[in-house]
């Protein structure tokens, strides 16, 4: 076997084998902090003393814990999928563009659809928050542009955009760059517009991901760089997750001044030092991942009905309903008959991603469904950083939304747009894969 060369012709110099073993084994290291912390925050700031049996939610938690990594980390001991150093692999600047043209038209049909009609309005709201917020409430309409219905059906080009944008960004030309930076404005563009944080959140997700898999790639495939790029690059990434939840805290703070809500009060050590209102804001952007434990806690005390494999997803039930005519189930998945057991608002509170998933597969089945999400984040990290397949950092990137959004709901089966995404992905990943293994 030849060693792979670099753009220089020199063999790479791999780092030690521990070193390799720590990055393989880092998106588990992160996923783990983060599950953990959310829930360690519950129990340290939550409403911990409305939980009805704490030993039966600490018990399952730590049971979704143990087995999402025993998945991560069995798919470690499988064999490393071959070395493609990422110079031999040709920038795909033609599917790069077309995913910015899909997420610019993306961005400027949600907005039209929205009654955005400039930039003065998305300036508005950007330092109006709450407002904007509110007022998309009090006018959302369920009808929905042709253009935008076209462009959901097509959503397999949301997830690629920053995924390939970050990995080549030092090799595409000018008007590629601009194209990307373009298209993610416009969509962004439009969460502002409507003061709301979920699509700004994925690119930040996808962002960060993507940049943590083209690090390793850099000290698998070079080794140790000199030490001012590795820093640069965490700066850049510690930048926009400061920006994200910088913003996110204002976002939040404005609302609750808009309601004039006494919800979230402000600790008082804090509000001393940034003021009432953004410490209000603060208290409710740190609450956000954290009290859908205790909808998880009465949930768990709500008895099994089968949904049929509906109650998981609101956007496979949606379609269900619109193209059968038939229920879709949504009474009887766990966080509705909750709601009408203990007053836990279903849809406005978070009970996490499990009763989701156990509405269609008990929560038994939600303990293995996070093992095979482990199983699969080793699988997919490991492809994207190894062979750079582009699929597979897809699938990367939209699993941790998933995880990400664990502590809430099931992000994926959420909206029509992020289910056909994961699904059009998986598929594809599949062909791809009976293509690749065909004899030539």
């Amino acid at each position: 076997m030849t060693t792979p060369a670099t753009a220089t012709g020199k063999p790479p110099s791999y780092p030690p084998a521990h070193r390799v073993w720590a990055w393989r084994g880092r998106p588990r290291t992160v996923a783990l902090v983060y599950l953990a912390g959310t829930f360690v925050a519950f129990l340290l700031i939550g409403r911990v003393s409305e939980v009805p049996n704490p030993p039966l939610l600490v018990g399952f938690v730590v049971a979704t814990l143990v087995a999402f990594a025993a998945g991560y980390t069995l798919r470690l001991r499988a064999a490393q999928p071959p070395l493609v150093p990422l110079d031999r692999v040709r920038p795909p600047t033609f599917l790069i563009v077309a995913s910015a043209l899909y997420l610019l038209a993306l961005g400027v049909a949600y907005m039209r659809n929205a009654g955005v009609t400039g930039p003065g309005d998305v300036l508005n709201a950007a330092t109006n928050p709450g407002a904007a917020y509110f007022n998309r409430l009090h006018s959302e309409s369920t009808a929905v542009s042709v253009t935008v219905q076209v462009l959901t059906l097509t959503a397999a080009l949301y997830p690629l955009l920053i995924p390939l944008a970050v990995f080549h960004w030092r090799r595409l030309g000018t008007a590629a760059r601009v194209l990307t930076i373009a298209g993610v404005v416009a969509y962004v563009a439009h969460y502002v517009a409507i003061g709301t944080m979920k699509g700004i959140g994925d690119m930040v997700i996808f962002f960060a991901v993507s940049l943590a898999a083209k690090r390793a790639i850099d000290r698998l495939e070079h080794g140790q760089r000199p030490a001012t790029r590795p820093r640069r690059l965490r700066m850049v990434a510690v930048a926009v997750i400061g920006m994200f939840l910088g913003y996110m805290t204002v976002a939040q703070s404005d609302r609750l001044a808009v309601a004039d809500s006494e919800l979230f009060p402000p600790n008082p050590a804090v509000a001393a030092v940034v003021g009432e209102d953004a410490a209000r804001g603060l208290a409710a952007t740190v609450t956000y991942p954290v009290h859908g434990y205790l909808g998880l806690a009465y949930n768990l005390e709500t008895p099994f009905v089968w949904t049929h494999g509906l109650g998981g997803s609101p956007a496979a039930g949606s379609y269900w309903a619109q193209y059968t005519g038939r229920d879709s189930r949504v009474s009887d998945r766990y966080t509705a008959r909750t709601e009408a057991r203990t007053g836990w608002p279903d849809g406005m509170y978070w009970s996490t991603i499990y009763p989701w998933l156990a509405s269609d597969l008990t929560y038994p089945g939600a303990l293995l469904f996070m093992a095979v999400v482990g199983w699969f984040l080793a699988k997919f990290w490991q492809e994207a950083v190894r062979q750079k397949r582009l699929l597979s950092l897809s699938l990367l990137c939209q699993l941790a939304v998933l995880i990400a959004y664990v502590p809430a709901n099931n992000q994926i089966g959420q909206m029509r747009p992020s289910l056909i995404a994961f699904v059009t992905t998986a598929v594809l990943s599949v062909l791809d894969r009976l293509r690749r293994s065909r004899p030539t």
